[in-house]
């Protein structure tokens, strides 16, 4: 055997044999829930072009865990704390338009990891809860920590599917949402809390440094197959939740670290999910130009501009769903706040 190297063991029935303890029970309810949250959020990420917020706020919440092992206090509240303070202070100075998103974020990104690093160096004993933090493990989350983790899951879940619809409108057409009375200034602060929640409470589980990838990685992998917003969800949970269920049956199975073992898994699933995806295959006809189905008007990209096509009053997508067209996610106005039913609106989640 190689010296460096450990020698890795397969156990299939490890898991099962711990799963009548309760910390493999409520490892796997975090998982299952963990994976449902990142997954929801991670969709919204993804598709408002936010996912360098979420590397952000996850090293601000380490630098949270940090403060809350040198100070004794619970390491949850005190990084949701950091989270929030962090994901309210990038959407505050993106809507002043004061600079770049790339650049507040990558000062908040620095200054938090600063602060992590200050801190530990501060602990009188080096803390086994710090590599804990940095990389996570599921199968230690203590009573309180999980208690909180149920809680604000749910809260998480109840809060996307009640403003699904207005985030889903804010993503795509921001200016129209304001148009249509909906508080998008208000919204958006909530969606960037919830960011924070679910980092916080992903972060004891799989890591400062892994959370990032499952707030990412499942979205990512859902939106390689499908062209609709609610296929995109669930696609987008089930990777979620298979993956962190099925890590954490890998890493007692081999052995391994769970965080390492559940992000790897889901990075296998992106890959398989790239590589077989539609839109893929249809890249190489990005470029074909599409035509109305109501004028003729032969238009490359956007909305229709020909002042005598019978939908010139409705704003309407060219985005075709045959086989020699591309497709993508658009708007359907008739499920969206303030609109008015149009039938030439017929491509909607």
């Amino acid at each position: 055997m190689n010296p460096f190297f450990m020698e890795i063991t397969f156990n299939p029935n490890a898991f099962w044999k711990y799963l009548q303890y309760p910390f493999m029970q409520k490892a796997l309810i975090a998982a299952i829930l963990i994976g449902i949250i990142c997954a929801l959020i991670g969709t919204f990420v993804l598709l408002r072009g936010m996912v360098f917020l979420g590397e952000a706020i996850a090293h601000s919440a380490f630098a949270g865990a940090a403060l809350a092992i040198l100070l004794g206090l619970d390491p949850l509240l005190v990084i949701m704390l950091f989270s929030v303070i962090s994901s309210i202070s990038i959407g505050y100075v993106n809507e002043k338009k004061m600079m770049k998103d790339e650049i507040i974020i990558g000062v908040i990104f620095s200054f938090f990891m600063a602060l992590a690093i200050l801190f530990i160096s501060l602990m009188p004993v080096y803390s086994t809860d710090v590599p804990s933090i940095l990389f996570g493990n599921i199968l230690i989350i203590s009573p309180n920590t999980f208690n909180l983790l149920i809680f604000f899951s749910f809260l998480i879940i109840i809060v996307i599917f009640v403003i699904k619809k207005e985030l889903y409108f804010m993503t795509f057409d921001e200016e129209s949402a304001k148009v249509s009375g909906i508080p998008v200034r208000l919204l958006t602060y909530i969606f960037l809390v919830l960011v924070s929640m679910t980092i916080s409470v992903s972060l004891k589980a799989i890591g400062a440094i892994l959370v990032f990838a499952m707030i990412v990685t499942p979205a990512a992998a859902a939106y390689q197959l499908t062209f609709r917003f609610n296929r995109l969800l669930l696609l987008a949970g089930f990777f979620g939740v298979f993956s962190t269920v099925g890590g954490l049956y890998l890493s007692v199975a081999f052995d391994l670290p769970s965080g390492s073992t559940i992000v790897t898994l889901i990075t296998f699933i992106f890959l398989i999910s790239f590589i077989i995806s539609p839109k893929r295959r249809l890249a190489h006809l990005a470029h074909l130009p599409t035509e109305c189905p109501y004028c003729g008007e032969v238009i490359d990209e956007g909305s229709c501009e020909d002042p005598d096509c019978p939908q010139s009053d409705t704003p309407h997508s060219h985005v075709a769903h045959d086989d020699h067209r591309r497709g993508d996610v658009v708007i359907d106005k008739r499920k969206l706040p303030g609109k008015t039913p149009s039938t030439h609106e017929h491509n909607g989640p």
